[in-house]
């Protein structure tokens, strides 16, 4: 099944924002992430939102790429709103956090 590029659930946020990849470990800003797309085995062509350093493996804003501010806020309701917390439910800044809590 194909799905156009701005449909996609892991897709940039629309006001761009300083992320990092769980992969390469890169920060850059989200604007950057590229869409690409694949040929899969049955012949169809599948697209994924992917970082942009090469040879990183790292696709889908809010899934391996995440904003470096622990502030950050969803202005499109997908999830990932108000910041990361630790196991017990108390609020923490990511280990990649740009801005200390």
């Amino acid at each position: 099944m194909e799905r156009a590029p701005e449909a996609d659930p892991f897709r940039p946020p629309k006001a761009s924002c300083r992320v990092f990849c769980m992969h390469c470990q890169e920060k850059y800003d989200s604007y950057r992430i590229e869409w690409r797309e694949f040929q899969s085995k049955d012949g169809t062509r599948e697209g994924f939102w992917c970082c942009p350093t090469p040879g990183c493996g790292g696709k889908g804003f809010l899934f391996d790429i995440y904003p470096t501010d622990p502030n950050w806020e969803d202005e499109e309701n997908r999830g990932m709103s108000g910041g990361w917390y630790d196991d017990d439910g108390n609020p923490a800044a990511a280990p990649f956090a740009d801005i200390p809590w």
